[in-house]
């Protein structure tokens, strides 16, 4: 499998970085985000495998003690209710280095995926997270994936890997229930490129890069963080708490803009809350008052007046 292209020779030159950005649709950058906010956010996150009695030790690797891995959850409620992605981003230091790298104020999304990937001697190296792009869904706000590791990620500890030269082929299609280019070639397996990841590292990749999760074949969890941000200076999403809703529209009171009424229609991506899961599920335009309902936290992207995508969060 290739190896990602480094990118930290190109940091305060916004050209270079640009350049790197327009060819290859992602920045790799090696031991730029500062250790000790990394530390306490990994913390946060073993704590949970203690809680779960998985590890033994909240220090160094996250290694599994080999007790039995049963209803391992698919999120992690206490990481979402402690709001522990917010804390790490608030740090000067950590957002320092993410507004060096966009040249912009960042306005940080609330799409967030808290990645605690046990481990599975001999499962399928494609087996944890299917192939997608993160804007397949997502229409009407341009923003950019940051993938932070958080503990030592070799091959066999898995982590993700990002189809090289294939983020300006568009969206890829799904048929039958797989996802892939219907027009054109197949996606080149030498395009496929992943690293040794470690703390301190961060991949930054465009919003049609083609991705995958491989599994975890080693004996400790993967731990992992999945943000995005948005420059300041770009059309920003409307995020608040439903105030009212129906299936033709919906008002949502920001922080930003007060009261925000976008309409509805059969175009909008429309979804649900998925108790036990990290992804809304989809729901239709007369489900929209039963599962949004006033006070729900959502985010919405738009066309002028009209809702784009319509989603909870946590």
């Amino acid at each position: 499998m290739r190896e990602l292209i480094v990118s930290n020779h190109a940091l305060g030159d916004r050209q270079a970085l640009d350049r790197i950005w327009t060819e290859h649709g992602y920045w790799f950058f090696r031991d730029v985000l500062d250790q000790d906010a990394l530390a306490a956010l990994r913390r946060e996150y073993v704590s949970q495998l203690k809680a779960l009695e998985l590890v033994d030790s909240e220090d160094g690797e996250p290694l599994w003690n080999g007790r039995p891995i049963v209803d391992f959850p698919a999120t992690f409620d206490a990481l979402h209710q402690r709001r522990v992605w917010q804390s790490f981003v608030k740090d000067p230091r950590i957002n320092a280095f993410f507004e060096e790298a966009l040249g912009d104020e960042i306005y940080w999304i609330p799409i967030d995926y808290y990645r605690l990937v046990a481990p599975t001697p001999g499962g399928d190296d494609k087996a944890y997270l299917g192939l997608h792009q993160d804007g397949m869904s997502n229409p009407g706000i341009d923003f950019v994936t940051c993938w932070i590791p958080l503990n030592d990620i070799d091959e066999k500890v898995g982590g993700l890997v990002i189809a090289e030269g294939q983020h300006e082929r568009g969206y890829m299609d799904v048929v039958d229930g797989k996802v892939g280019f219907t027009a054109g070639p197949v996606i080149p397996e030498d395009s496929w490129s992943r690293a040794h990841y470690r703390p301190g590292d961060v991949l930054i990749f465009i919003k049609s890069m083609p991705h995958y999760g491989l599994g975890n074949s080693s004996d400790r969890f993967r731990l992992s963080l999945d943000i995005r941000a948005v420059r300041r200076s770009s059309n920003l999403p409307v995020v608040g708490t439903v105030k009212a809703s129906s299936a033709d529209q919906v008002t949502i009171t920001t922080d930003e803009s007060g009261d925000v009424t976008l309409y509805i229609d059969d175009e909008t991506n429309l979804r649900g809350p998925a108790p036990g899961s990290p992804n809304p599920l989809p729901i239709v335009r007369a489900q929209v008052p039963e599962q949004l309902p006033p006070g729900t936290a959502v985010m919405a992207t738009r066309e002028g007046e009209r809702a784009l995508v319509l989603r909870p969060h946590l």
